[in-house]
């Protein structure tokens, strides 16, 4: 690889890497929900930087090597429509700093389309993600073994969370990353490589069960059945029997004890503003971000002041989409999926049983994701959606083992 390309993969790896740092973000929200914090502003900030400045080279990068417009579509149509949201919605600023941001991501999709074929480069953007998930892994679990920082230990019920907004967020990445974890540790011809899959599948497993989300557990479930359906494999349907039984024990197990018995019902409230504030706003929706903006006026009225948690989002992010950024919004979402499914479902016609079984794998993270947000909002969906949509097709179409240039 050329250095010019060398520095564009880097970035495209960082802005992997990156994901569980997204957390850090909520100390610049004046008006986040009441939550501790673990890392303070010049620390958030520095991140930030570094995102703005990988992001910049990956929009480099995706000119220098430019994707079909289909896949440029597919990458830029969630961001876009944020935009719209924005410049229509109750809260111009935050929208716009949103929409700025899905885009970015988007052009990290677009950068990865056109550099994964060269040789070495999807193994290296691998590699870093699963060194980074294993240590988020390792960190959520040593902060809560330790207890530290106890106000954070104490606000999350005895879950673990690490530097995610909450043990939900952490269940999402998890689910993604055990869809890559597993299918390196099962497909990748590198020995290195395998085992750096298996250790990061284990913690990922375990901080997985350490969230206690019961939701996240069923989505777990959903994911391996995907990829068992998809591969045919007999083992596959024996891992999805394991989860399944890991998740009972552990849900009527310790589990109920790091729940709060007004979760469910405030999910219920939380959905019921939802609605109502969609029929208030069907096409472009209140703008990103703004539910918390319009909750008083739109809740129940028995439903929790503005200042309860239940405020900040409708605790289902299809609603989340349609409340802020109405039809328009969530349509261009189905599309850019569709587009991808598309497209990789081409690729896979003509793949290796390796690329095929690597894909697939990934392709059931993202399935558990899916399945995973439907009752819960994650803020870090859009990295892990549209980044790692953009990955399996890089996965499907070049061989992970091929040696650098």
């Amino acid at each position: 690889m050329k250095p010019a390309d060398r520095i564009v993969v880097a970035a495209i790896a960082f802005m992997f890497v990156a994901i569980p740092l997204y957390g850090t973000f909520q100390i610049f929200d004046p008006l986040r929900a009441p939550m501790p914090v673990v890392v303070g502003f010049h620390g958030a900030l520095a991140i930030a930087l570094a995102m703005l400045l990988a992001a910049a080279v990956c929009t480099w990068g995706a000119f220098r090597r430019p994707p079909p417009r289909r896949i440029v579509g597919a990458q830029l149509l969630a961001g876009s429509a944020i935009v719209l949201a924005a410049l229509l919605g109750f809260d111009v600023q935050t929208g716009l700093e949103l929409g700025l941001i899905v885009l970015a991501m988007g052009a990290v999709g677009c950068a990865l389309y056109g550099y994964a074929p060269l040789p070495g480069a999807t193994r290296a953007i691998v590699a870093a993600t699963l060194v980074a998930a294993t240590l988020a892994a390792l960190l959520a679990l040593g902060m809560l073994l330790l207890r530290d920082p106890a106000p954070l230990y104490a606000y999350n019920n005895a879950r673990a969370v690490g530097l995610f907004l909450n043990p939900n967020e952490l269940a999402a990445y998890m689910l993604v990353v055990l869809g890559l974890a597993t299918g390196v540790a099962c497909y990748a011809r590198s020995r290195p490589l395998r085992i750096l899959g298996g250790l990061t599948a284990l913690a990922g497993a375990i901080a997985l069960g350490a969230t206690y989300s019961r939701w996240g557990f069923l989505a777990a479930a959903a994911g391996a059945a995907f990829f068992a359906v998809c591969s045919g494999g007999r083992r596959a349907w024996i891992g999805v029997g394991a989860i399944v039984v890991v998740a009972l024990v552990l849900v009527f197990g310790p589990g109920e004890a790091h729940h709060n018995p007004r979760d469910d019902t405030s999910r219920i409230v939380a959905w019921t503003t939802g609605v109502r504030t969609w029929l208030a706003f069907p096409l472009t929706g209140s703008g990103p971000l703004a539910y918390r903006r319009t909750y008083d006026l739109l809740r129940p009225p028995e439903a929790p002041g503005g200042d309860a948690p239940v405020a900040f989002d409708p605790h289902s992010l299809p609603l989340a989409y349609l409340d802020e950024s109405g039809l328009i919004g969530f349509g261009s979402l189905l599309i850019g999926w569709v587009i991808y499914v598309r497209e990789i479902a081409r690729v896979l016609r003509t793949a290796t049983a390796r690329r095929r079984g690597l894909a697939l794998a990934l392709g059931g993270g993202l399935v558990a994701l899916n399945v995973h947000v439907l009752v819960n909002t994650i803020s870090i969906y859009f990295p892990l959606a549209i980044q790692g949509a953009a990955l399996v097709l890089a996965l499907a179409q070049g061989d992970l083992d091929a040696p650098e240039a």
